[in-house]
């Protein structure tokens, strides 16, 4: 007849009980918790310190050796507890990440090679680290069908040796654990103490990022309301981050109003997101790099990231009457031709007045304001150096380097806006952009186009109106541009694209290649391929104004 006298004996654990296992289980359950992969950050549950197998098995007073079950990821494996249980079946009472440690007391059940693979099967599927068996009390050695089953299987197996009391594996795994939550608690002091010292700096969003990037020994992205990255660290790592992802996800992410989550790539990967910004006002997300479920010292750097980040916004966004008015002042100032004196002015108020190659967009305010879209906007104005946007004469004005146009243009063509943008020029020529970017506004308001309609001199009349209207101008405009359509479609490259952009900025590769989001490389590249794919010497001025007369015709039909 059994006893139910639990007797903690010189390896310290009952010979029975299941009352006591059960509590002991429990107990450790409310340590340690399995966290399942982040839907949402707010709802999930914060993840435990862990240890890896190889730091307990190296534990030189403790005597454990490794005897089945080995493999490269064995060392590394993540140890969150540890547990005793001499059950036939201790899984229900098992969190993952435990060692288990037993005498084998329940040994005589798994004698045949089947009931010792199903046991260890068992263990796997709890997500148990290791098994470990003393030896010395029930068995002098451990059965082989139990070591051949964690060979099989892949479960690590270690020997405990009759000196060595569980309790001491016990207390060594618990001195570890506690080692490394202090460690931790250092780490994300003095994390915190130079991210936050960083955001002082001039550049206090970038720094903060910067810093956070170092520290966290990944990479750390802020990006607008649209989704676009506005600052980012540390850059070696920007080409390898899919941009439009992020965008998309982003986009995702403030259209269902939640405040941070997990997302998960196609490849296997993920990044943690966090909205930037006050309740029902979101101007940016945060988004980090994931490597594994972040702790607690990394989710309180995050969150003071976010912080900073979502004052530094707001700053950056000005909002307020004052700030538009003083907007427009500014942009008048530009207008007239007042630069020092614009700058002067908008110290303080921008992060920077555009400069180098420019572009002048109006757009149509709709009758019933989205506030999305004001939103949107708010956050492309807020994290984007080199843009500015006012009313003027009534109706919005938005002055930006070209650089932000693909921007623009996706967030005009999102809310449906009828808009005209105007051609690359300076800060010099501003009275004639906008000019500019009236007509083609007027076009497209009179044509119903779905996409914002980029300034062409035929809006105002002119030989390239005339040949628009002629069936044969456009036949032999298709037969010209026919090979690159072709390759376009093929192998879904942008030539095509690249080819416009690159003459409308009169061969220059280097602002060409800005506004297109591109390498100059790149972009050489393409423009190469398209001489190639035409047969014409690109360099010749007549083969320019055929491919830019063929390409008005075909955009206008």
């Amino acid at each position: 007849m059994e006893s139910n006298v639990t007797d903690f004996g010189h390896f310290g654990r009952p010979r029975d009980g299941s009352r006591i296992e059960q509590i002991m289980s429990n107990s450790a359950a409310t340590i340690a918790t399995d966290p399942n992969p982040l839907t949402e950050l707010n709802s999930a549950i914060t993840p435990h310190p862990t240890i890896q197998l190889g730091d307990l098995l190296h534990q030189y007073q403790l005597s454990l050796v490794l005897i089945a079950g080995s493999d490269e990821a064995t060392a590394v494996r993540p140890v969150q507890w540890v547990h005793v249980s001499e059950l036939e079946d201790p899984t229900p009472f098992l969190t993952p990440r435990t060692v288990l440690l037993t005498t084998g007391a329940r040994f005589d059940v798994v004698q045949a090679q089947d009931d010792a693979d199903a046991y260890v099967q068992r263990l796997i599927d709890a997500g148990t680290s290791a098994l470990g068996v003393a030896v010395g009390l029930h068995w002098d050695r451990i059965p082989a069908p139990v070591v051949a089953a964690c060979d099989r299987l892949g479960l690590p197996l270690f020997r405990v040796p009759y000196d060595t009391a569980f309790i001491e594996i016990v207390q060594t795994a618990a001195r570890l654990l506690d080692a490394l939550s202090r460690e931790r608690d250092i780490w994300a002091i003095e994390s915190q103490r130079a991210v936050t010292t960083a955001s002082l700096h001039r550049d206090g969003l970038g720094s903060a990022v910067r810093e956070a990037a170092a520290r966290l020994g990944r990479w750390v992205g802020i990006t607008d309301r649209s989704g676009r990255l506005v600052e980012f660290a540390p850059q070696a790592a920007r080409s390898a981050v899919d941009a439009e992802w992020i965008r998309r996800e982003t986009r995702r992410l403030v259209e269902r109003g939640v405040s941070a989550g997990r997302i998960g790539g196609a490849d296997g990967t993920g990044v943690q997101m966090q909205a930037l910004g006050r309740q029902g006002q979101v101007l940016g997300v945060l988004v980090v790099e994931e490597h594994g479920t972040p702790d607690t010292a990394e989710r309180t750097l995050f969150g003071l990231v976010a912080a900073l980040a979502t004052v530094q916004l707001e700053h950056r966004s000005g909002i307020g009457a004052a700030q538009a008015s003083l907007r427009s002042a500014i942009l008048e100032l530009l207008i007239a031709d007042q630069h020092s004196l614009a700058e002067r002015l908008a110290e303080g108020t921008l992060t920077r007045i555009p400069a180098g190659a420019i572009a002048a967009v109006r757009y149509r305010s709709p009758a019933e304001p989205d506030p999305s879209f004001a939103e949107d906007l708010q956050s492309l104005d807020a994290g984007s150096p080199g843009l500015i946007g006012a009313l003027r004469g009534g109706a919005p004005l938005i002055v930006a380097e070209t650089r932000h146009l693909p921007a623009l243009k996706r967030l005009l063509v999102a809310h449906r806006l009828p808009a005209g943008i105007s051609e690359r020029g300076t800060l010099s020529a501003l009275s004639e952009l906008i000019g500019q970017a009236d007509r083609a506004l007027e076009f497209a308001l009179g044509s119903d186009a779905p996409t914002p309609v980029d300034y062409r001199p035929e809006l105002h009349g002119g030989v390239l109106r005339l040949l628009a209207g002629q069936p044969e101008a456009a036949a032999r405009a298709a037969a010209l541009l026919g090979p690159i359509r072709h390759h376009d479609e093929r192998h879904g490259d942008r030539i095509e694209e690249s080819l416009t952009t690159w003459l409308a900025h009169h061969g220059q590769t280097s602002p060409a290649a800005t506004e297109l989001g591109v390498h100059r490389h790149t972009l050489k590249a393409r423009v190469l391929t398209a001489a190639s794919l035409l047969q014409l010497d690109l360099d010749s001025p007549d083969a320019r104004a055929e491919l830019w007369a063929a390409l008005r015709v075909l955009d206008a039909e």
